[in-house]
């Protein structure tokens, strides 16, 4: 993933840095959400919904580093590295030092995403209710969409496979119970593969029922196909000593979108 990352700087000491396919998903939400501006608001201009637009696209992709960061600092106070943080298709990756050595500390680092999504999606919502009542259509449409926008993350990431937090959190639910970190993997695993499956059969069926936007699913399907298997490849690292929360320098990746 690094080879085709644009680094942009550091946030909290953590790396951050633009995958390639970000770029396809930037003008995908932008389009997507001028057209359901225009139709919403027709009144307010052409120039007025692209740049509701813009700022709905760099906004959200700003919440989605805000998912990761919440992903790292937990992982910090853990004493793990964190090398750092990269935002791609699926929306980011906290690119941190092997796995968690700990069902519940891997519980933890995976709930934290969605969770902080989640309380984006509630301000941003009452955030537009505020917009709603002073009357500012704009703030009002940009602002909602961001609510929205922040709960579907959370929303996808709990679907129970990997890479995806909710599949982290499986499998430190299954690692808990069986003792067994490989056959964890596996098995949430499995769940990604599913899913990439999933998404694919919908990038082949609703084109053909007439919803051309369907054919995202299909790169959608295959990228996710290849991080579950490199999430699927990850081991547990040996017992060492607890790192300084300063620290910033790792060795390995770990998935959380």
């Amino acid at each position: 993933m690094r080879r085709l990352s644009i680094p942009i700087g550091r946030v909290l000491g953590v790396r951050l840095a633009l995958h390639a396919s970000w770029f396809l998903v930037f003008g995908l939400v932008v389009w997507v959400t001028v057209s359901e501006f225009d139709g919403l608001y027709p009144r307010l201009g052409e120039p007025v919904h692209l740049a509701m637009g813009l700022v709905t696209g760099i906004a959200f992709f700003v919440c989605l580093t805000v998912h990761e960061l919440a992903h790292a600092v937990v992982a910090r106070r853990f004493g793990i590295h964190v090398r750092g943080i990269t935002l791609f298709m699926f929306g980011g990756v906290a690119e941190i030092e092997g796995e968690v050595p700990s069902p519940s500390q891997e519980f933890a680092v995976a709930l934290v995403g969605p969770a902080t999504s989640i309380l984006l999606g509630g301000v941003f919502a009452l955030l537009a209710v505020g917009a709603t009542d002073l009357g500012w259509p704009a703030t009002e449409g940009v602002l909602g969409t961001l609510a929205l926008v922040n709960l579907g993350v959370a929303l996808f990431n709990l679907v129970p496979g990997l890479p995806l937090d909710g599949g982290r959190i499986l499998r430190a639910a299954l690692w808990r119970l069986t003792g067994d970190h490989v056959r964890a993997t596996r098995i949430a695993s499995t769940g990604g593969r599913l899913l990439a499956v999933g998404l694919g059969g919908l990038g082949v069926v609703l084109p053909i029922m007439g919803d051309p936007f369907g054919l995202w699913y299909v790169p959608m399907a295959v990228f996710l196909w290849f991080l579950v298997r490199s999430a699927s490849r990850q081991t547990l690292p040996a017992p060492r000593p607890a790192l300084a929360l300063g620290d910033r320098e790792g060795q390995a990746t770990e998935s959380g979108p």
